[in-house]
């Protein structure tokens, strides 16, 4: 099977993108964009803080006190995303055709 016709979508490195250009690079195309992934992130951020807060433990106030006091897990301030972020289910909501 030659590959004549087939193309292959690349997206040239941006800034530390890298989990926006992994995800559209895996889907073959642009769909999501930094503000999505972060949107995903936030979320993610709020699921993990509910968890924290929702124990009603010693160690639940002092995870609670550490959570807050740190940027987050899922999406650095230069635009690297974590793994949870890019493992997400949310990409099953996007419509792919």
């Amino acid at each position: 099977m030659a590959g004549a016709g087939i193309i292959l979508y690349h997206e040239v490195q941006e800034s530390k993108l890298c989990g926006v250009h992994c995800v559209n690079t895996v889907l073959q195309g642009p769909f999501f964009s930094e503000l999505d992934l972060a949107a995903m992130a936030a979320e993610l951020d709020k699921k993990e803080m509910q968890m924290v807060m929702g124990s009603n433990s010693n160690a639940a106030s002092s995870d609670y006190a550490r959570l807050m006091g740190e940027d987050s897990c899922n999406v650095s301030l230069d635009g690297n995303f974590g793994i949870q972020v890019i493992q997400s289910k949310h990409y099953g909501e996007k419509d792919f055709c």
